[in-house]
């Protein structure tokens, strides 16, 4: 009975031992499970003639192909499509973006057929790359674009390529050839798209700047002005020089970049050269610039750079990248946009945060914006109400910062129910247009 009551007790120990350590095992795993359906990141630089209005979306083998799925609409903000969604982990992902149809899926620059993108679902997982063209969008790489314009091909020895620029000569220089007028440099991405009618779908396929500025010229609000309009990206329009001397220019991998050395090419080789080679007025007094989005961004940092280069200085709806509000010399944090891969070549990987504050608009107003006020300012951006897919909150900040160092925007900054279009962008040239020759004549 003692035998019988002794293993009783010893068996009942034994049971809550390994109860214990069972309970031990379950509460403290050794390996954390993989996530079921972990969320994919992706994000595109979209063509500018993208118009704003018109919605992108992935279509794929996880949709059976539909295009124009509202599953998967993509967000965006400026020339850039993004979203986020949960899939299998593991899967793999065959897809092609689309405007919501296969009329108007992704191409490649000539037109032809792209292989299907793809990605492997998983936690953290991170799919990017830039769509070159539309299949109903199609460009001519050697096009005029516009019969008023002059293409210029010519060598710049600081890009060691041969590059391309357009020009526009107002009538009176061709009939006097002593004339000499004032010059505006206008900057975006492509040297077409200031004057491509069809660069998005807002300008109706019908009219670009130059039509604006010869409605200016038969109101007597303007007087003649020869236009320049510089190329600043690759070949394909999908790495962007920022008008800048690249930090790391072998990360473009590119060779219609050339050295990558943009900011020594407009003032080595293309002011120069348009100088000698046209009835232009020399030297900076009688110089201007304006852009539009990315265009923004270069026109305010060569004007801020090189002060004494240019008189005027005009913007429609720039990215800034964030100044911080603790140390002026660095980009904020909290700025995603400036992580973006769209930049790696600009700034460095990982980003050299002394370069990019060198030639960001917003860290130069803070590190040194006295010269700022020797400059005319002609700055406007899109409403709040159209935020993400405007620049007002950068824009309202650059307006901040230009009245601190005592420099005054002659525009009305925001502009009510604007967007982040080609027709907004020429609009905005029809109000700077007549300040830029005032300044400069």
């Amino acid at each position: 009975m003692w035998l019988t009551l002794i293993l009783f007790v010893v068996g009942l120990g034994l049971a809550f031992g390994l109860g214990v350590m069972v309970g031990r095992q379950r509460a403290i795993p050794t390996s954390t499970p993989l996530e079921a359906t972990p969320l994919v990141n992706f994000e595109f630089k979209i063509p500018a003639d993208t118009a704003p209005g018109d919605q992108l979306y992935l279509t794929g083998s996880f949709n059976q192909w539909r295009p124009n799925d509202p599953t998967y609409v993509l967000s965006r903000s400026a020339d850039i499509a993004y979203g986020a969604w949960p899939f299998t982990h593991g899967l793999q992902l065959d897809f092609k973006l689309t405007r919501g149809s296969w009329s108007n899926v992704e191409k490649s620059l000539d037109g032809s057929e792209i292989p299907n993108r793809t990605g492997i679902a998983a936690s953290g997982a991170q799919v990017k790359g830039t769509v070159a063209a539309w299949a109903d969008r199609q460009r001519d790489a050697a096009k005029i674009y516009d019969e008023r314009v002059e293409r210029v091909d010519f060598f710049s020895h600081a890009l060691g390529i041969t590059r391309t620029f357009y020009i526009y000569l107002p009538i009176e220089t061709r009939s006097d050839e002593n004339l000499r007028v004032p010059s505006l440099y206008l900057f975006r991405g492509h040297e077409r798209e200031w004057i491509n009618k069809t660069e998005d779908g807002t300008r109706g396929g019908n009219r670009n700047v130059i039509d604006v500025y010869e409605e200016l010229r038969r109101h007597d609000r303007i007087g003649p002005m020869v236009l320049i309009f510089p190329g600043m990206t690759s070949a394909n329009d999908a790495i962007h020089s920022l008008g800048i001397n690249l930090h790391s220019a072998k990360l473009a991998a590119d060779l219609s970049l050339g050295t990558g050395l943009f900011e020594d090419f407009i003032y080595r080789d293309l002011i120069p050269y348009v100088e000698t080679h046209y009835p232009v007025l020399f030297g900076g007094a009688h110089r201007s610039l304006d852009g539009f989005s990315l265009g923004g961004f270069i026109s305010v940092n060569q004007a801020l750079r090189h002060p004494n280069e240019w008189a005027s200085v005009g913007a429609y709806d720039g990215l800034f990248f964030w100044d911080d509000p603790e140390n002026a010399e660095i980009i904020a944090a909290r700025d995603s946009v400036f992580e973006r891969d769209l930049f790696d070549a600009n700034f460095g990987v990982p980003r050299d945060h002394t370069f990019a504050a060198q030639h960001n608009p917003l860290t130069l107003l803070r590190i040194d914006g006295a010269q700022a006020s020797k400059l005319q300012w002609l700055i406007e951006y899109g409403p709040e109400s159209a935020e993400p897919n405007v620049n007002y909150y950068r824009g309202t900040r650059l307006d901040e910062l230009l009245r601190e160092v005592g420099a005054h925007n002659r525009l009305s900054g925001v502009v009510p129910n604007a967007n982040h279009s080609w027709q907004m962008a020429d609009e905005h040239m029809r109000r700077s247009l007549p300040y830029h020759y005032q300044q400069t004549q």
